[in-house]
């Protein structure tokens, strides 16, 4: 069992980072929500951390003093580009109308800055640790206004940043970002924008140099021929109005019970050997390493309930849309995909590495049909409560997304040691991310599970390796 917090976490300060300069006048100040975004307008945030190792780091007052000012400097020339970050979102569905995220000269990103005195090491392991002492690693969204209750009336920060400070071994940066504002290919292109600025120096933030391309924030790219819009409006509405406790069936934090994050990698190799399991065992002529790590996953999680789960994923759907959607567009542009079991390949022992990694890529293979990634997005934000409800497994990050490398502040920090989507402890996903800072090819996979599952599980992945 992991140890517990050495040491409380100590908040020294609190800053206020305002994009500098202030984006042009041209710019737009209000973006509304599109569809795409209303699917995850009441999902809990992202929250991602990212440990670095620094032994060299002797104290919170040297970081204070040498470090800290490039850090806020960097953030705010990364806002420059990404300014709508800073602006504010408010916490209800309107009567009439959508939620609009709203940019004023004058808002700005809360930074936190902090000192741990938890184990660095032990916190940026694979192994099993205590959700609990990862949460003071992370900031939370402030609210502003809205007196009586009404959430209508009140707004709130859909981005925030801390800092954590670790004495003789390293940084922790923990970020918290309203999903209906992003999605996580947005997300990293701003974490890109914001470590390339730290890394060649704050004075080349304004330097077309440091970004592969601009964000494009223009909602008119994003089509909405159907009314989906609408749609999840109205279903959000009459989902308000009839209560109930929303993600709780995901949410590990609200359940009695201690529940542990993990890291799970899948090497080529294991990936390799996967795959040659799924082709002896089904049907299948191929799987993607992505099907094969998450079928796998799946299964195992099947496994450590001794009961079934459903499995859903998110996909791309900027070059699916009609026209497709710019690559930098700035946003939400994912889709819901729901996978079947094939009952009849399903063997009496329950379900398989093999038969899941094979559903898995069934869906993903009949999703290169034309608009078959929309044919059934009328009840997407329905799905996403159907899923919390049963506890289905889903996903969240991307190999494909390069988190690590992304993420490379230059020295003394380089890359991540360490990158954790703390969040899916509230939203029954799989973590997934290229593997690790050296770019090995394999895929890791982060999981949070109550406690006596994630024993189940790791037994269950041992017995793959």
């Amino acid at each position: 069992m992991a140890p517990g917090p050495l040491n409380p976490l100590t908040v020294l300060q609190h800053c206020q980072v305002s994009p500098s300069p202030l984006p042009p006048a041209g710019k737009p100040r209000t973006l509304q929500l599109t569809f795409f975004d209303l699917v995850f307008w009441d999902v809990p945030p992202l929250q991602r951390l990212f440990f670095y190792d620094n032994a060299d780091l002797l104290s919170a007052p040297e970081f204070l003093l040498h470090e800290l000012p490039l850090f806020e400097k960097s953030l705010a020339a990364a806002l420059h580009h990404f300014y709508p970050l800073a602006g504010k979102l408010v916490c209800g569905i309107p009567e009439a109308g959508a939620p609009e995220v709203v940019f004023s000269d004058g808002d700005s990103v809360r930074l936190t800055v902090a000192v741990g005195g938890d184990d660095f090491q032990d916190l940026a392991g694979d192994h099993a640790r205590d959700t609990a002492r990862l949460r003071p690693l992370l900031p939370s969204l402030p609210r502003h206004g809205g007196g009586g209750g009404d959430s209508r009336c009140s707004t709130q920060d859909v981005f925030a940043v801390q800092l954590t400070v670790f004495p003789h071994a390293g940084l922790c940066i923990g970020t918290t970002l309203h999903h209906a504002v992003a999605d996580g290919s947005s997300y990293v292109h701003f974490m890109r924008t914001w470590a390339a600025i730290h890394r060649l120096g704050p004075e080349c933030g304004g330097k077309r140099t440091v970004l592969d391309a601009a964000p494009l924030f223009d909602r008119s790219v994003v089509r909405d021929e159907n009314g989906l819009r609408e749609v999840f409006l109205r279903d959000h509405r009459a989902l308000a109005a009839a209560g109930g406790k929303r993600f709780h069936g995901w949410d590990l934090s609200q359940r009695p019970g201690a529940a542990d994050l993990a890291t799970f990698r899948f090497t080529e190799k294991l990936l390799r050997g996967l795959g040659r399991q799924v082709e002896s065992e089904t049907s299948a002529r191929r799987c993607s390493p992505y099907a094969l790590a998450c079928g796998a996953v799946w299964a195992g999680i099947v496994h450590a309930r001794s009961s079934s789960a459903s499995f859903g994923f998110v996909t791309g759907c900027k070059p699916r849309a009609t026209p497709p959607v710019p690559g930098n567009y700035f946003g939400n542009c994912l889709g819901l995909c729901r996978v079947e079991e094939d009952k009849e390949a399903k063997p009496s022992g329950g379900l398989t590495v093999a038969t899941a990694s094979a559903a898995i890529w069934r869906a993903i293979e009949g999703l290169a049909e034309q608009g078959r990634a929309f044919r059934d997005a009328s009840g997407w934000v329905r799905l996403v409560r159907e899923y919390a409800s049963a506890r289905a497994v889903t996903v969240a990050g991307s190999p494909k997304l390069g988190v690590y490398a992304a993420t490379d502040l230059g020295a003394p920090w380089g890359r991540p040691r360490k990158v954790e989507i703390v969040s899916v402890e509230r939203t029954g996903a799989l973590a997934l991310a290229g593997s690790g800072r050296d770019g090995d090819g394999g895929i890791e996979v982060g999981l949070a599970l109550p406690r006596g599952e994630m024993e189940a599980f790791r037994a269950f992945y041992h017995d793959l390796v």
